[in-house]
């Protein structure tokens, strides 16, 4: 995949610009490109370290890029919204739009810390810290390597402490570190057993009776997806029971959902014995 620049409205940033700005007009090009160049970075030295996810993190480096852009022109729309007073005065200044348009910029800006959070997910491929979602399509095959890294990495820890005593040495590695990562190796190795236990399952269904309401629990096991179909909008309580358990409203599916876990189907046991019990 070759990198892409994707484009930024020049005429809507010197628009934006002249709108907020006494002097002249600087473009954000070079910065965006930077940028980029450092997502592409970072997904090179992922491509190096893991080969067979090449693709995945050139794809993610891409989406960065156009993400980015994205952000950049809608920031041009949301700044020609209203002229700064330095350069309107102050004489009949639209008090409204201006509020209007810092609320856009504060809901905006807090866009950019997700797209930002992309070049933190091509930094992980591949590593220890990297976090793999059960409904992941390669989540076995991802938690295999990861398990592959970790048994690894546990190996020449204990080779170059042996070497060290050895040599009459300090051991470089500490007992904890050794511990903590062998940890990690035994919750890889459960995560797998756990998911592969889940895969050899079908999907099932099955009623039940929940704060009064009868509800379809979907135990989806093609998305990974703990489901809660209820058979019309369930009312403001239940909808907060639902919340402070993890469920969200998933317009695309019409149920109630989160990922298909054993912490998942312990608090669905968990609400439908409290609302018995009350």
């Amino acid at each position: 995949m070759e990198k892409t620049y994707y484009p930024l409205s020049e005429e809507r940033a010197r628009t934006a610009w002249n709108m907020n700005h006494m002097g002249a007009f600087r473009s954000d090009a070079s910065d965006y490109q930077g940028e980029v160049d450092e997502a592409w970075s970072i997904a090179d030295e992922a491509a190096k370290r893991n080969p067979e996810r090449a693709e995945e993190a050139y794809k993610l480096a891409d989406r960065y890029a156009r993400k980015l852009a994205e952000w950049y022109n809608k920031k041009y729309r949301i700044d020609s919204m209203c002229p700064s007073i330095l350069i309107s005065g102050g004489g009949n200044f639209p008090v409204a739009k201006k509020r209007k348009q810092n609320q856009a910029w504060d809901s905006h800006y807090k866009e950019i810390e997700k797209i930002e959070t992309l070049k933190e997910r091509i930094r992980k491929i591949g590593t220890s810290a990297e976090t793999i979602k059960s409904d992941d399509d390669n989540a076995i095959e991802k938690l295999r390597a990861k398990l592959d890294t970790l048994t690894k990495r546990q190996e020449a820890m204990k080779a170059e402490n042996a070497k060290a005593r050895k040599e009459g040495r300090r051991a470089p590695f500490a007992p904890y570190s050794l511990s903590n990562n062998n940890q990690n190796i035994r919750s890889v190795k459960k995560r797998i057993d756990q998911l592969e236990a889940q895969k050899s399952r079908e999907t099932t269904k099955r009623q039940v009776e929940f704060m009064g309401e009868s509800v379809m629990v979907i135990e989806n096991v093609e998305l990974m997806r703990l489901q809660l179909m209820f058979d019309g909008k369930p009312d403001d309580d239940i909808r907060a029971v639902l919340k402070r358990n993890g469920f969200r409203w998933s317009p695309k599916n019409g149920t109630w959902q989160r990922q298909l876990t054993p912490n998942a189907l312990s608090a669905l046991r968990w609400m439908i014995k409290s609302q018995e019990a009350a």
